[in-house]
């Protein structure tokens, strides 16, 4: 996946989160997993923003 399209991704994520959070409670156990869901994306899309910018080892 490119970083664009985690980008959008992560944006769609944070916005449930947040939704979910107002509903819910931030204690609520479904907030709670789409918040580790969040942070898996967010995981994901520093690690290939960093390889997109890392130069190649020779």
């Amino acid at each position: 996946m490119n970083l664009k399209k985690l980008e959008q991704l992560l944006e769609k994520e944070r916005q449930e989160l947040n939704q979910m959070a107002n509903q819910h409670g931030l204690r609520d156990e479904r907030v709670l997993d789409k918040s580790l869901k969040v942070d898996r994306i967010l995981d994901i899309y520093n690690r290939a923003k960093l390889a997109a910018f890392r130069p190649p080892l020779n």
